[in-house]
């Protein structure tokens, strides 16, 4: 384990924090019949969100009281050491190699029941690895480990690494940004995870335009009001 306990900001504007409580919601209402236990979060392209958007839900998870690890299992362009500020630049790739331990490669914070695991150094050979049965056993041996294990994977439209992680996974999310992703795109990233016999979850549309959120907000806000009204005449 790395030294000392990482100390992590994870204050959130009101509305954010709602909408990532929702989701928290949302991916335990998918677990009904089979509990989500192991969980991966990928995008079209890059910089749509996703790692905010695993590093955010895991954190809310974590403070609904469920033991909580966040892998960085994007080998290629890693994000969440640089997100959270830790130190310890050993990671998956490490302990995937043989070079590290899962005690040298596990990550405390501030926040009671959140772990984290960095990339580590970026592999020559990223697919190889995430391909590899040391990767599968160490998911399996987490899954049993923790109440949830968020994997950030590369964007699926880039390469084909996130298909592999999802297909062990218990399920799928995709990150997507409002007003920026082709249709046709996206529909072929959905096929590919479905080749890879991954289960879909839902799609998070991220970066949306505050004024289009507050509108949406307002208008859900009035139509629940509207309903109470003529439930009372």
């Amino acid at each position: 384990m790395a030294e000392g306990v990482y100390e992590i900001n994870d204050k959130l504007s009101i509305p954010v924090e709602e909408a990532y409580k929702v989701l928290r919601a949302n991916v335990q209402f998918c677990g009904f019949d089979h509990p989500i236990k192991t969980l991966s979060i990928t995008s079209c392209n890059p910089s749509e969100g996703k790692t905010t958007t695993s590093i955010n839900l895991a954190i809310s998870m974590a403070k609904a009281g469920k033991k909580v690890l966040l892998i960085d299992g994007d080998l290629r362009k890693p994000m969440v050491l640089k997100r959270l500020g830790g130190k310890n630049t050993k990671g998956l790739s490490n302990l995937i190699s043989g070079t590290a331990s899962f005690e040298e490669v596990l990550n405390h914070t501030s926040i009671p029941n959140f772990d984290y695991i960095a990339c580590g150094p970026k592999p020559p050979n990223p697919s190889e690895l995430i391909s590899s049965a040391r990767f599968s056993e160490f998911l399996k041996t987490v899954r049993e480990a923790y109440d949830m294990v968020i994997v950030d994977t590369p964007p699926l439209g880039s390469v084909i690494d996130c298909a592999v992680i999802s297909s062990q996974t218990d399920g799928t999310l995709m990150v997507i940004k409002a007003n920026s992703v082709d249709y046709r795109q996206a529909q072929r990233v959905k096929q590919q995870l479905e080749k890879a016999n991954a289960k879909i979850l839902g799609v998070v549309l991220n970066k949306v335009d505050k004024k289009d959120y507050k509108t949406y907000y307002r208008y859900n806000y009035h139509y629940g009001s509207d309903d109470k009204k003529k439930k009372r005449t």
